[in-house]
């Protein structure tokens, strides 16, 4: 099966247009696009470059920008299951080989609880009943305990109360086409594109990172309260970071009461 860097490179060809005169046209490094060609993904710029260069390639060779990008996420998926797989095949016998050689311990441990118990009950337990002489402690009467006033209002030391958050929960709704990469406590939660009249609600426990491209691209509501834009429109911001402590600071000016 042909790669997609292999694809693109015969489309290209096909077309008879050279790598230089799309690097003229698009002002891409033309070191990028060869890596492109060559499926080299691990030395290109970041997600989001990614795709911006898919792109400008698509359009300067005639092709459907959608799918080329669509082809670009299968492959992408494709090697995270793949990677995910292998590391998972490479963990499992250290993990049955920890467990074989933690089994004997366990059980020697048991048999030397166990044998401690057996002695305890043989030699160091007491068998004879409380001796003759020994008197019966007699049951103390309840004294009623005084209860202690109650204070006064002005002996209350009242704090207002302090909206307690747990977790945070950010819905977007899109305005316009946006491209967003979202972490959620450091593991990956998002990274696409969403089009105009799409959703998306994240949830995290601690923080959510976000980069992102066209971020005045949609509309936030972050722990039920509407939120400031992540950016004016066509702008790209990279590593927005919002946390229980800073969550507040990115609500609108209305909503963070």
């Amino acid at each position: 099966m042909a790669s997609l860097g292999q694809d693109l490179k015969r489309e290209r060809e096909l077309r008879g247009i050279s790598l230089r005169e799309i690097a003229d046209s698009t002002r891409i490094s033309l070191k990028f696009l060869q890596a492109l060609e060559d499926d080299r993904i691990d030395i290109m710029p970041g997600g989001f470059f990614i795709r911006a260069i898919l792109r400008s390639y698509a359009k300067s060779i005639g092709l459907d920008e959608h799918q080329v990008l669509n082809k670009y996420e299968e492959v992408r998926l494709f090697d995270e299951q793949l990677h995910y797989q292998e590391a998972k095949r490479a963990a499992r016998p250290a993990g049955l080989g920890g467990r074989r050689k933690l089994l004997p311990l366990l059980i020697a441990a048991a048999a030397v609880i166990a044998g401690a118990a057996l002695l305890y009950w043989l030699i160091l337990s007491p068998h004879s009943g409380p001796s003759p002489g020994a008197k019966t402690p007699q049951q103390t009467a309840l004294q009623p305990v005084p209860l202690s006033r109650a204070p006064s209002p002005r002996q209350l030391d009242i704090q207002p109360a302090v909206e307690e958050v747990k977790g945070l929960v950010l819905d977007l709704s899109f305005q316009e086409e946006m491209w967003l990469q979202i972490f959620a406590d450091g593991n990956p939660a998002w990274d696409g594109i969403k089009r105009a009249g799409e959703s998306l609600r994240v949830k995290a426990e601690q923080e959510l990172v976000i980069n992102c491209g066209n971020a005045g691209g949609a509309a936030l509501v972050l722990n039920g309260k509407k939120a400031k834009p992540l950016g004016p429109p066509g702008t790209v911001r990279k590593d927005i970071r919002i946390s229980l402590e800073n969550w507040r600071e990115f609500l609108l000016p209305e909503e963070e009461n």
